[in-house]
This record gives structure tokens, C-alpha cells and sequence, in this order.
């Protein structure tokens, strides 16, 4: 029986030195798979750090972008406030001038504009000046409308089929849409 002993004593001395090196193996492999992993993580980590390191920056960009985009619409808003007020002003000027200076005024917007035949309306507020003898001096033919027109101040002429408003307010739009650019420039040296 020694010599039975002996094989299975050397069979069972070969499974447990083969089972020590599978076992070995497989803990070299999972090392290695462990080592993988870690590496593949720490590189992962890397790259979410500066991706978020990028975005991070990105945000700061987008932001400052949107901050200074605030600024200049601010900046721009209140120019156009400042410029808003001199119209206005302006427009205050007109309405407030004297009798003297209305008729000089009415006077030169009917030299100017004024047509053979037409019809003027004028404001309730300067129907003192404008009466058919001041329009009979032109020698334009004009006409003084029964009706006073609704304005503030200036007048409307009207013709067969077309009307000029030469109100105060119109005016004053037409002056803004004409010097807007040189008042900003006066005012803010752009």
C-alpha cells in the first residue's frame, strides 16, 4: 500500500501545488484587474477635474460676457434717457415760447411748408396768431379751418388728398430722427 499511498500522496501533492498556482494566478489577475481599474479611475478623475476645471472657466467667460453685456445695455439706456430729455426739453422750449416768438415760429413753418390752397389747421393754443388775415399775407391762398386741431401748438396743412402735421410733437420727432446722432455725439463724444 505504500506504494498506493505514494501515488495518491504525490496526485494529491500535484493538486495542491496546481491549486496553489491557479490560486496564485488568480490573485495576480484580480491584482492586476484592481491596478487597472484603479489607474482607468484615476484617469477618469483627471479628466472630470478639468473638464469641470474647463466648464468652470467657461462659466466665469459666460458670465463676465453676460455682466458687461448688462453694463453697455445700462450705458446705452441711460444715454438714451439723456438724449430722451433734451428732446424733451426742446419740446418744452416750443411749447413755452412767447406770442412773439409762436408767430415768428408759425411764420416760418408756413414759408417753408406751405402750399397754394391748402388748409390750415391750428392749435386751440395759438389761435390768436394764426387768423385768416395773418395767412392772406402769404399770398398762398390759405385757408384757416373752423376746427382747431388737438396739438399743443404748430399746425396742420391740409390738401386734396394729403395732410402735413407740423404740430409741436411732430416737429420735435422730426428734428429727433434728423439730429439724434449729433446731439449723442455732443453730448457723449462719440
Amino acid at each position: 500500500m505504500n506504494g498506493k499511498e505514494n501515488i495518491i500522496g504525490k496526485i494529491l501533492a500535484d493538486a495542491d501545488e496546481k491549486c496553489r498556482q491557479i490560486l496564485n494566478n488568480a490573485q495576480a489577475a484580480a491584482q492586476q484587474a484592481r491596478e487597472a481599474a484603479n489607474e482607468a479611475i484615476e484617469n477618469e478623475r483627471k479628466a472630470l477635474n478639468e473638464r469641470i476645471e474647463a466648464l468652470s472657466g467657461e462659466r466665469v467667460k459666460n458670465r463676465l460676457a453676460t455682466a458687461e453685456l448688462d453694463a453697455r445695455k445700462y450705458k446705452l439706456n441711460a444715454k438714451q434717457k439723456l438724449i430722451a430729455e433734451c428732446y424733451d426739453k426742446a419740446y418744452a422750449e416750443l411749447k413755452s415760447m412767447s406770442a412773439s416768438q409762436k408767430t415768428v415760429f408759425i411764420k416760418n413753418l408756413i414759408d417753408k411748408y406751405a402750399e397754394q390752397g391748402e388748409t390750415v389747421y391750428v392749435a386751440a393754443a395759438d389761435k390768436e396768431i394764426v387768423t385768416q388775415k395773418f395767412l392772406d399775407g402769404f399770398n398762398k391762398n390759405l385757408k384757416l379751418a373752423s376746427k382747431y386741431s388737438s396739438a399743443d401748438g404748430g399746425l396742420v396743412l391740409e390738401g386734396k388728398g394729403y395732410e402735413k402735421d407740423l404740430t409741436l410733437t411732430r416737429v420735435v420727432a422730426y428734428l429727433r430722427e434728423q439730429t439724434e446722432g449729433k446731439v449723442a455725439s455732443a453730448l457723449f463724444g462719440e
